[in-house]
């Protein structure tokens, strides 16, 4: 009879526990529809299977499933890649950025790089007065303030012309990381919850370059720069790349401590 007491009584305990205890978060998914890089794609996949593939599913998710699944129920991290932003505000504006917003809303975390910080800033200010100028407000707004660029040189589609070595100042070192067309963040007046990562060390200014947001139980990261690139993959036969790709790879161990760093702020 104790057995049978006993048997029931543990039953019952990893029953409830199962209940009451919190879903593993246990996916990552990486934003690919009209207007992701191909390239930002590759890297930013890259990047996660390298470091995060043993404990995460590292998985591409595109604007209809977005507004048709139920994702937000294991993920751990949403990344909105580099590329062009228009095309994301068309794929997402309504339903599809409302979802994101409740899912880090609710506790989740949300990774911008490039144009993926861009189009969660309440404004962007890209290439204005020039032949791509983009200006205008977007719908997910983490970041309340403006995400302005590009900073270092024009931007080119289809072009590494704009490539850069941004040389960013991330916890009082000095990091040379990849760039190409990437905003700035200016800051609103009031900058409860939000905290200055790094800088461009950029003609004598100091320009925020990373930042991180709080964002009602959730997280925000916004890169202006690509922490996420791999030199080794860099195609060291375009006249621009092979410019900075020797400059990138010797300050290949400190990006890469650099992107680990940022990722933890996330809590992954």
């Amino acid at each position: 009879m104790k057995k049978v007491i006993t048997a029931t009584i543990v039953f019952f305990v990893i029953v409830i526990g199962q209940y009451f205890m919190p879903i593993k978060k246990e996916s990552i998914y990486v934003y690919n529809d009209s207007g992701v890089s191909e390239e930002s794609l590759t890297h930013t996949i890259s990047f996660f299977k390298k470091n995060y593939a043993k404990n995460y599913n590292i998985t591409a998710i595109n604007a209809a499933q977005i507004k048709i699944t139920n994702w937000y129920d294991d993920a751990a991290l949403f990344v909105m890649p580099g590329g062009a932003d228009i095309p994301y505000a068309r794929k997402l504006n309504g339903q599809g950025n409302k979802i994101i917003k409740d899912y880090v809303n609710n506790g989740g975390s949300y990774l911008g790089i490039c144009a993926g910080s861009y189009y969660a800033s309440a404004k962007i200010e890209f290439d204005k007065d020039g032949p791509l100028e983009v200006i205008g407000t977007r719908e997910i707004d983490f970041f309340p303030g403006i995400a302005k660029g590009p900073v270092l040189a024009p931007f080119k589609y289809k072009s590494n012309s704009g490539t850069r070595a941004a040389n960013i100042v991330y916890n009082n070192n000095d990091v040379s990381v990849f760039y190409n067309g990437g905003p700035y963040f200016i800051l609103p007046e009031k900058t409860q919850n939000i905290e200055t990562l790094a800088y461009y060390n950029y003609e004598q200014k100091s320009l925020p370059a990373i930042v991180k947001v709080k964002y009602g139980q959730g997280l925000v990261i916004l890169s202006g720069v690509h922490f996420e690139y791999d030199t080794y993959k860099l195609d060291k036969n375009d006249v621009y790349l092979k410019k900075i790709i020797p400059i990138l790879s010797k300050n290949k161990n400190e990006t890469e401590k650099l992107a680990i760093s940022l990722i933890k702020h996330l809590g992954i």
